[in-house]
């Protein structure tokens, strides 16, 4: 379909112009294959995480009309137990989940999280540097990611599992004007 810029109506596109579009225009994903993050495996993480946050529980406004839990309620459950100090001096850079079952109303769920050492080649591709081991010995200082995983408090049943990229916050200087 094509959307006329003048009168912004929807019109049939012609197969030889769908042709020739795809043969001038390069193609591009939305989350591009090579160097995509969100294809490694999550690993599952061990039952002693070293950091926890349990009895979460699922509030009126993180559920959807089938009264299942939504994606954000995820995301901020598993940002319930990164470390206070990670939060003040680290800003989100990426975040992977990994679904494997619904969360409901009633249900109780805790949250694990542990570090995962960070990649030498994620730390080059993080901060751009020239691939000199100082760069990297020094970037790795900066990034920290974790695994999370998410779990129904009585039985255990893993909900997700995810990863979270920190970077270190850049540091704010003083605007002093007179």
């Amino acid at each position: 379909m094509l959307l006329s810029s003048n009168v912004f109506n929807l019109h049939k596109m012609v197969l030889s112009l769908l042709v020739h579009i795809l043969f001038v225009m390069e193609p591009r994903l939305a989350f591009p294959e090579e160097k995509n993050g969100s294809l490694k495996k999550i690993a599952k993480l061990e039952d002693v995480a070293q950091y926890s946050r349990q009895g979460l529980v699922p509030r009126r406004a993180d559920l959807d009309m089938n009264q299942h839990v939504n994606n954000v309620a995820y995301i901020g459950w598993f940002l319930e137990s990164i470390p206070q100090e990670i939060i003040d001096t680290h800003e989100l850079e990426t975040i992977t989940l990994d679904y494997r079952r619904e969360c409901q109303q009633h249900d109780v769920v805790d949250s694990h999280t542990s570090p995962e050492p960070v990649e030498d080649t994620k730390v080059s591709e993080l901060n751009g540097s020239n691939g000199t081991a100082a760069a990297a010995a020094e970037g790795k200082e900066d990034y920290c990611q974790f695994l999370h995983l998410l779990r129904l408090s009585g039985d255990g049943l893993e909900i997700n599992r995810g990863r979270t990229e920190w970077r270190k916050k850049p540091t704010r200087h003083a605007n002093h004007s007179v």
